[in-house]
């Protein structure tokens, strides 16, 4: 008889430390989303382009290199030197607006293989909304502190899975791409490109304002948790993600400091977590007595 496979600890438990790379990682993501529409910009301007001296990025434009991108795209699909990344839910989408591809395959696969290993990270370490849930939950903090009340409503976990599958079969069968206009970092990554470009915003910053609002005042992390169909794909190929939030119950103290801290609702004190979890770290951090740590969790093993 095969003897388990314990779970094997990736972290030593350094939580702050992980939140310092998740942090600089995230602050490149946004960077890139923000910056390179800026350094295009900058390009067309060397090369005399009209629209490039009408913006009034144009002089902030001008401190980035004066030589080309390395990178177009971005944040749902970059394209870096030699080959293509690309989100999967908006593969998936394209797939089934345009049909099967091989070359859909290639471009997605490195991104699979992430999701599948590490699971839902990109939602915790470099989703473009996450300054603005950030600022949503700063928001939330202030009325409390104020005396306005809040209210933090619990959709169903399975909310996010129905919003996914609808918009695919919807825009499927009405032949358009519904998914862009949905997704926030792909609204966030057109909306960045407008203002550099045009110096207004879409309607998509609307919809960026009204997750915003939804955040705020009707429920915590709400769009993120519930909403957003993206985050439903994530979770949907990280659920057979290794990589574990695990809680050694001898050196916890039922805090709840953990739970707290979370955005989207899970419960590392009880070690409740579900594909749901982004692995920010956050809890890890929080934990008073380190008895949180991740830990890649191999078929049969047990925490």
């Amino acid at each position: 008889m095969k003897r388990a496979l314990q779970p094997f600890d990736i972290t030593l438990r350094h939580g702050k430390r992980y939140q310092a790379l998740r942090r600089l990682f995230l602050g490149f993501s946004v960077l890139l989303t923000v910056g390179l529409p800026m350094w295009h910009l900058h390009a067309l301007e060397i090369e005399g382009a009209g629209r490039a001296a009408d913006s009034r990025w144009s002089t902030l434009a001008r401190f980035l290199p004066d030589t080309p991108p390395p990178f177009f795209g971005a944040p749902t699909s970059v394209w870096v030197w030699f080959f293509d990344l690309v989100d999967p839910l908006e593969t998936l989408a394209t797939a089934l607006f345009r049909g099967f591809s091989w070359n859909l395959v290639w471009t997605v696969l490195p991104g699979v293989v992430l999701v599948v290993a590490l699971g839902r990270f990109f939602c915790g370490w470099a989703c473009p909304y996450l300054p603005v849930l950030a600022a949503a939950n700063a928001a939330r903090w202030l009325l409390s502190r104020l005396g306005i009340p809040t209210a933090d409503v619990k959709l169903p976990r399975v909310t996010s899975r129905v919003v996914l599958v609808g918009v695919l079969l919807v825009g499927s069968m009405l032949g358009v791409q519904l998914v862009p206009l949905v997704y926030p970092p792909a609204i966030i990554g057109r909306e960045a490109f407008r203002a550099v470009f045009y110096g207004s915003l879409g309607a998509g910053g609307l919809l960026v304002a009204a997750a915003f609002v939804f955040d705020t005042f009707v429920s915590r992390a709400g769009f993120c948790r519930s909403l957003c169909p993206g985050g439903a794909m994530f979770s949907v190929l990280g659920s057979v993600s290794p990589v574990r939030v695990v809680n050694e119950r001898s050196k916890c103290t039922d805090c709840t400091v953990c739970d707290v801290i979370c955005n989207l609702g899970q419960s590392p004190m009880t070690n409740a977590l579900d594909s749901g979890c982004e692995r920010c770290g956050k809890c890890i951090a929080s934990c008073p007595t380190k008895a949180l740590s991740f830990k890649i969790v191999f078929p049969g093993g047990k925490s």
